[in-house]
């Protein structure tokens, strides 16, 4: 199974198998990541949460290996039968599911540049722009500069849960036919003023996409 992410004509084949083992190496990152959320949510003790956090990742490990998607994720914890209403239960592991694979695609796609990173010596922020984006997301958009610039070990999208913004790796050529510049440094400054997104700190060790180790 090949997962598949267009930005403005440019693809990138992300290969399940680099998603499933991201996500089947973290387990014990994810439901320390999993586990506040769920107490939160739940008012549950924390070792509870944590033992649904990693029940949730069994699942979805689960559901990689045999092909599944989505639907079979949630049908496999409805199986489950951990207790909990119904409707909390499905608002919750849809959450965990989208949310652990956005990660798992970021991860992948840092991984894959950075072995072209010679092909690709740029990247290029994209902002949805709709009534769901964030107010602080929008001074991302537009945004070029190098692939190693400092920038993207604090910004590189997703900057939250629920961000759908996107970096995308541009070449050389790529960049001088599209009539762009480099983002100044004065404007970044303004820009980064404008910005904001933050992820709970339980998830930053699992920020591989930004390109440098978090310290836990």
């Amino acid at each position: 199974m090949l997962e598949k992410w267009t930005r403005d004509g440019r693809t990138m084949i992300l290969a399940a198998d680099d998603l499933l083992d991201w996500i089947a190496d973290r387990g014990a990152l994810l439901t320390a990541a999993w586990g506040p959320q769920i107490e939160a949510t739940l008012v549950w003790d924390r070792p509870f949460a944590d033992a649904f956090a990693a029940e949730l990742h069994t699942a979805m490990v689960t559901t990689l290996l045999r092909g599944g998607d989505e639907k079979n994720f949630l049908g496999l914890i409805t199986r489950s039968n951990t207790g909990l209403d119904a409707k909390v239960e499905r608002t919750l592991a849809e959450r965990f599911y989208n949310v652990t694979l956005k990660l798992a695609r970021a991860a992948s796609r840092h991984v894959r540049e950075d072995r072209i990173r010679r092909t690709f010596p740029l990247k290029r922020a994209w902002v949805v722009g709709d009534t769901r984006t964030s107010p602080g997301h929008f001074a991302l958009d537009g945004i070029v500069l190098p692939y190693d610039h400092p920038f993207w070990q604090k910004w590189h999208p997703p900057l939250d849960m629920d961000c759908r913004c996107a970096a995308s790796p541009l070449t050389r050529g790529q960049f001088e036919r599209s009539g762009l510049a480099i983002t100044s440094e004065a404007e970044l400054t303004d820009r980064e003023a404008r910005l904001y997104g933050a992820w709970p700190i339980e998830f930053l060790p699992l920020l591989d996409f930004r390109g440098f180790a978090v310290a836990g």
